[in-house]
């Protein structure tokens, strides 16, 4: 009896183990779909025929450096020495178009970086502001850095 309840034991760990490392195999091949995508999407902005680079700098320090493609209808946004903020704010991108503005995406730090794919109309302006931590639904301020597109 004891030799039976060790096998099932053994049995279950060895179960455990095996769900626990296609879990792991699965988010590791979500990562490199992901990974591949966003490659694929910056070398689509920065081989773009209509690529367009700009620096937009921020009224607190730091700037954006941005590069985008109206025909690939996709932008990449690097932050660069902006100043580092309390845990609970963080940077946040929109796009504003007809005094309508749409989170363009979270910088997770001051140097971090976004690719966002969407439209990008004639008379867009990129903003940031300083959010709460987890972004809002519409900018809470006027953006600290702005540049028409």
């Amino acid at each position: 009896m004891v030799t039976t309840l060790a096998g099932v034991g053994l049995w279950t760990t060895e179960r455990d183990a095996q769900q626990e490392a296609r879990a792991s195999l699965q988010a590791l091949q979500s990562e490199q779909a992901a990974a591949e995508e966003s490659a694929a999407m910056v070398i689509g902005i920065l081989s773009a025929e209509d690529a367009s680079h700009l620096t937009v700098p921020s009224r607190d320090g730091g700037a954006l450096q941005v590069v985008y493609s109206r025909d690939q209808q996709a932008m990449m946004v690097q932050a660069a020495g902006l100043p580092e903020l309390p845990a609970d704010r963080t940077y946040q991108l929109w796009t504003i178009e007809d005094g309508t503005a749409t989170s363009a995406g979270l910088l997770a730090s001051a140097d971090d970086a976004v690719l966002t794919d969407g439209p990008i109309g004639e008379a867009v302006v990129l903003g940031l502001t300083i959010e709460p931590a987890g972004g809002s639904a519409q900018p809470s301020m006027d953006p600290i850095a702005s540049e028409e597109l």
